[in-house]
C-alpha cells in the first residue's frame, strides 16, 4: 500500500506549477495532424506503386469474371462447365478421402483433448 504525503503549501514550501510545461489539447491536435499528413506524405509514392502494380492484374480479373458469367449464360457452355465440374470432382475424390483418413484421427484426438479440459474445468459438484 502507498501513501502520498502532500505537504505543499502547508510548511512554508511554495507551490510550484508546472502547468505550463505541458502541451494543452490544441498542441497537441496541431502535432498530430502535423505528423498525419508527414506519414501520408512519405507514403504517398508507395501506394501509387502499389496502385500501379496492382492495375493489370486487376483489369484481368475483371475481364476474367465479366467473361465468366457471359461464358455461364450460354446453355451449351454451361452443361459443359457442369461435365467439367463432375470429372474433376471424380478425380479428385481419392486424394480428398486420402486427407480426410490422415486428418480425421487427429481431429478426434483433439475433440477429446477439449472435452477433457472441459470436464476438468468444471465445477466441483458437493458430494
Amino acid at each position: 500500500m502507498a501513501a502520498t504525503l502532500h505537504i505543499a503549501g502547508q510548511i512554508g514550501y511554495p507551490v510550484v506549477n508546472l502547468g505550463w510545461l505541458l502541451p494543452n489539447k490544441a498542441e497537441i491536435a496541431t502535432v498530430a495532424r502535423f505528423l498525419k499528413n508527414l506519414a501520408l506524405f512519405v507514403a504517398a509514392p508507395f501506394i501509387g506503386l502499389v496502385y500501379a502494380v496492382a492495375l493489370p492484374f486487376v483489369g484481368l480479373a475483371m475481364l476474367a469474371w465479366i467473361g465468366g458469367k457471359a461464358l455461364v449464360k450460354a446453355p451449351a457452355t454451361y452443361h459443359a462447365l457442369i461435365a467439367a465440374r463432375k470429372a474433376v470432382l471424380f478425380a479428385a475424390a481419392p486424394f480428398i478421402g486420402l486427407v480426410y483418413a490422415v486428418l480425421l484421427p487427429f481431429v478426434g484426438i483433439a475433440m477429446i483433448a477439449r472435452i477433457g479440459y472441459q470436464a476438468y474445468r468444471a465445477p466441483k459438484l458437493p458430494a
